[in-house]
């Protein structure tokens, strides 16, 4: 069995080990009074073996330093190499095992702008955080409670625990599942909230308003006004960026923009509001790069473009 445990820890240092590897090693550690010394000797013989570039080092203690400066905040930057990102997810394994008296910590995955991030939470949920985002949780997470708050845009698949329902916080709004698979938008820029059911059963709740959804649901909260609206659509385009896929059936270009910019990590300054109520379907690979991409705008729309370094400007064409 140990050997077996020795296998897995092995892998979750390299950062390659599944799902249902993670949830068994961690099983293996809150069951075994030993399992965190074992745990800490197995990681410093891999350390002996495995010693990061020099680049990656340099990211690791720069990443020491934010930790230190925002206590008693616990960050993952996912923009460091796997290597650097597994002394990390060490140090946040034991945490999260050390004993319940422990004062409640919070703990926040980022993705930063341009980049994607997939994560495991103790409970087994999978979760991926488009470019620009950020979920968080306490220490206690699936002891009491299964509670997360989100800025940005996640994909969340849902394990399921019946006495412990899974709850979403961003922007005000709730969102309360106990096993399902759904895509949820908040970021602070944009003017709604949007979330879309893909499995299961999702229950949305504002101050005042609340919707039971059903798969193929896709719901929009109006930050501004307050107001629900909740439609049938084709809920597969809401988590096709996790395969590297920008695609809307019906997508305005101030919406498009804003998640473009995030996407490539640039500037975009739209100087219209010709298209701001104007839908339109789109489907871009992230593979292209921003310059294609906004060539092949122009081809769809009456806008011109010009780039001034990683700052790029869109406005009408004259009519």
């Amino acid at each position: 069995m140990n050997e077996r445990i020795r296998e897995i820890a092995l892998r979750f240092f390299e950062g390659t080990i599944t799902a249902e590897e993670e949830c068994e090693l961690y099983g293996f550690l809150n069951g075994n009074p030993q399992g965190l010394a074992q745990m800490r000797e197995w990681e410093s013989c891999w350390k002996r073996d495995h010693v990061p570039p020099a680049d990656v080092l340099d990211s690791l203690d720069s990443l020491r330093r934010k930790i230190r400066r925002r206590r008693p905040l616990r960050r993952l930057w996912l923009r460091i190499s796997a290597a650097a990102a597994v002394l990390v997810l060490v140090s946040t394994l034991v945490l999260h095992l050390l004993p319940a008296e422990r004062p409640e910590q919070l703990f926040t995955v980022e993705a930063p702008q341009g980049t994607h991030s997939r994560i495991s939470l103790p409970d087994g949920t999978q979760v991926w955080l488009n470019a620009g985002s950020a979920l968080s949780y306490g220490s206690s997470f699936n002891e009491t409670s299964r509670e997360v708050s989100l800025s940005g845009e996640a994909y969340f698949e849902v394990a399921r625990h019946a006495a412990l329902p899974f709850r979403v916080e961003a922007r005000g709004c709730t969102f309360t599942v106990l096993g399902t698979k759904f895509d949820i938008s908040a970021y602070a820029e944009d003017p709604a909230v949007t979330a879309a059911l893909l499995e299961g059963a999702l229950r949305f709740e504002s101050e005042d308003k609340h919707e039971a959804m059903t798969p193929g649901d896709l719901v929009t909260y109006d930050c501004a006004t307050a107001t629900v609206r909740r439609e049938q659509v084709d809920v597969r385009q809401y988590r096709a960026w996790i395969d590297g896929v920008i695609r809307y059936d019906a997508i305005t270009l101030p919406s498009l923009l804003r998640r473009l910019a995030r996407e490539y990590d640039v500037e975009i300054d739209l100087r219209t509001r010709r298209f701001d109520d104007t839908t339109f379907r789109i489907s871009l690979s992230s593979a292209q790069n921003i310059k294609s991409v906004m060539r092949a705008l122009c081809d769809i729309l009456p806008i011109s473009v010009s780039c001034e370094g990683c700052r790029y400007v869109v406005d009408a064409l004259p009519q």
